[in-house]
């Protein structure tokens, strides 16, 4: 999952990041690299807490919302603590990148039937997610009997 994030802050970070005359060229890695962990620990949150499901639905206005925020505020956090980034430049790059990356992510999802199918391709690897639902469904680990092992499941187990 990272990776695939990693592409898409990639895709949307070249101007705000690697042609940003205030981030040195050093940085730029590291910046794209803590946009990357802040989304990627937002979702994460937004999994545990049952929330992920709404980005998928075109709730802007309420968990959009808030994920960008908080994905925001960490990220702007960190590269100014870490990496001494300007906090204006921090938030100028996070009001660019992470709307838009999170923009993105709403749109992939969408095309796969939403967030969480999204996350479970990406995560699975696919043809490896049928083999898991296979041996998993034989192993009992499909706890809520729709046929296949997904993130429900996993957490009725914990």
């Amino acid at each position: 999952m990272f990776e695939e994030i990693m592409q898409l802050v990639k895709q949307h970070a070249q101007d705000a990041v690697v042609n940003n005359p205030a981030v040195p060229n050093e940085n730029n890695e590291a910046v794209m690299q803590e946009a990357g962990s802040s989304i990627v620990n937002e979702l994460k949150n937004l999994f545990n807490s049952g929330g992920i499901s709404s980005l998928s639905q075109g709730d802007n206005s309420g968990t959009q919302n808030t994920a960008i925020q908080n994905i925001s505020n960490n990220f702007i956090n960190n590269i100014t603590e870490k990496l001494g980034i300007a906090p204006e430049t921090a938030s100028g790059i996070a009001a660019t990148v992470v709307p838009n990356v999170m923009s993105s992510i709403q749109n992939m999802g969408n095309q796969q039937g939403g967030i969480q199918n999204w996350l479970s391709n990406i995560t699975t690897g696919g043809n490896l997610g049928n083999i898991v639902n296979n041996i998993g469904g034989k192993l009992g680990l499909d706890k809520d009997g729709d046929g296949d092992v997904d993130f429900d499941d996993l957490k009725k187990m914990f």
